[in-house]
């Protein structure tokens, strides 16, 4: 596919979305044959393999737990262990067990992810044509943070994606790659906005956390007179590589007319991507998930009228879904590049791609070109429609992120969808929100920093316990008899940012943050701005 030029590569891509099943089936017989050589394969006599009913007598479900032994060893450099050769790239991320899993990524998975790339790309220039691609802010992380024993590069899925993504594309960026492979912090964000705004004619933004754009947008308010000055003078308050200085010549050079555009904006209080970036068409971010009420966030500070795009579920073990429509976290199932089952919400036997129904949910299960075979992710996706037999799916929550004191089972991301509408209602909105289900009090507490603190703070919780109700008929169901009212711990100013650096765990920025909805325990008592009645004495 890679090979197709761009009509022909639409016109397979379509032919495959409408044979699921088929399609499925050849992607598996050709990913066994291909690692029927290696290590695991042998073991688990790939050779003798005929159907997909003899892959899963063959391979049972598996778990991080199951592949660590073998990743330690490809981290030395050792070959042909779970798939053909030395392993490319390792994806950092989170574990739940360890600070961090190292994702091990093979030739054809680095393939796999860029016909995926290419398949994303041309759903945005089907839907808003190529004129989206003439200047465009992309937001993510530095592609390699260190090596692994054996010498192999580590880093995240967002700067890999920039590795591999196609020339053509990155030639319509605002900044490179490098600047965010030179800088960090404060720093990376004044680069990002030095080479950024320099630019009137930016038609889209992309990235992962639409947070992130709030973020750089309040800190362009407060730094704007630097920012101006440099862009007028064609200077730079920052040292950078004399490659990177190279690379940057022509967005480094000095342009007073732009300078006097942006000031004027900035004096009439419009320092803002809308008014900076009047051309935006449209804005690809998560729309699911937790992390999608960010996007209401943006809103304010895009220009009306722009389209939101979802920027693709996907993890680091595997990108898994093309979003095809605009305003939908929803998107058709990457049949063409990894191997997919299903387990139904409430149990069962693993089901196939095709035989997914709409409107229902279910547990992921992968197995990858990169050597993880019948992979629980422990994420809940849904299905929402079909493109030809293929499923559009989208991200719900992990599994391991619900509320379940009373056998509610609520996905963090439906709850924080209603804790930031009761919020807003109330006049106060959040600027972030997790929630401890609390067992010695049967109740939710809502660990939120807001806007301000309420001044009557028996009624404010009193509306948050109703907007839950109203949005959540789980929580209805057992409020009352089950559980008590939810409560809200008013977090100090300064906590939200505290929570995105440390669910980045290093990353160069919180390009790729999901910060977790339900926690399993409260924040650090340094952080919480009104104490909490004693569970007991309630």
């Amino acid at each position: 596919m890679i090979g197709l030029n761009d009509l022909d590569f639409v016109r397979a891509k379509r032919m495959l979305y409408a044979d699921c099943e088929n399609t499925q089936k050849l992607l598996l017989t050709e990913l066994l044959y291909a690692n029927k050589d290696t290590e695991f394969g042998r073991a688990h006599h790939f050779d003798e393999i005929r159907s997909i009913e003899d892959y899963r007598k063959n391979v049972p479900l598996s778990d991080w737990e199951d592949y660590a032994p073998y990743v330690e060893r490809l981290g030395k450099g050792e070959e042909d262990i779970l798939f053909p050769g030395k392993t490319t790239f390792f994806y950092r991320t989170s574990g739940t067990t360890a600070s961090y899993k190292f994702i091990p990524e093979s030739e054809r998975e680095a393939l796999s992810r860029q016909a995926l790339g290419r398949a994303r790309a041309t759903e945005l220039f089907l839907m808003f044509g190529q004129k989206v691609k003439n200047r465009v802010f992309a937001f993510f992380n530095r592609s390699s943070f260190d090596a692994s024993e054996g010498g192999i590069q580590r880093g995240t899925a967002s700067g890999r994606s920039s590795e591999l993504t196609s020339p053509e594309l990155v030639r319509c960026l605002t900044y490179p790659p490098q600047v965010v492979n030179e800088f960090e912090g404060e720093a990376l964000m004044y680069m990002m906005l030095r080479t950024s705004i320099r630019y009137r004619d930016v038609t889209a933004i992309t990235g992962n956390n639409a947070l992130m754009v709030k973020n750089l947008v309040e800190y362009g308010q407060a730094h704007a007179g630097e920012l101006i000055a440099d862009i007028r003078s064609g200077t730079c308050k920052y040292e950078m590589s004399d490659s990177l200085r190279a690379l940057l010549a022509d967005v480094l050079a000095a342009d007073p007319a732009r300078a006097d555009e942006l000031e004027r904006l900035a004096d009439e209080g419009h320092f803002t991507p809308r008014y900076y970036w009047p051309e935006l068409m449209g804005a690809a971010f998560w729309l699911g998930g937790s992390v999608g009420v960010y996007v209401d966030s943006v809103r304010p500070l895009l220009p009306e009228g722009i389209r939101y795009v979802d920027v693709g579920y996907g993890a680091s073990e595997a990108k898994i879904n093309i979003p095809m429509k605009p305003n939908t976290p929803a998107g058709a199932l990457a049949v063409f590049c990894e191997f997919f089952e299903f387990i139904p919400e409430g149990g069962g036997e693993p089901l196939l791609a095709h035989q997914l129904e709409d409107g229902k949910n279910y547990e992921l299960i992968l197995t990858t070109n990169a050597g993880l075979y019948r992979y629980r992710l422990k994420d809940l996706v849904h299905v929402d429609g079909f493109t030809g037999t293929t499923p559009n799916i989208y991200f719900v929550t992990k599994l391991a992120d619900v509320a379940n004191l009373a056998q509610e089972k609520i996905p963090g991301s439906m709850l924080i969808e209603a804790i930031w509408d009761a919020a807003a209602k109330a006049g106060n909105p959040c600027r972030m929100a997790q929630v401890y289900p609390d067992p010695d009090s049967a109740s939710y507490v809502i660990c939120m920093e807001a806007e301000k603190i309420p001044e009557d703070m028996a009624a404010f919780e009193k509306t948050m316990d109703e907007g839950l109700r109203s949005r959540l008929i789980q929580y209805d169901t057992y409020r009352g008899k089950l559980l008590n009212p939810c409560r809200v711990a008013l977090m100090r100013e300064g906590w939200a940012d505290a929570q995105m650096k440390k669910y980045a765990k290093g990353n160069a920025t919180t390009a790729q943050v999901k910060v977790p909805v339900v926690i399993g325990r409260m924040p650090e008592q340094e952080w919480v701005e009104r104490t909490l009645p004693d569970p007991s004495a309630m």
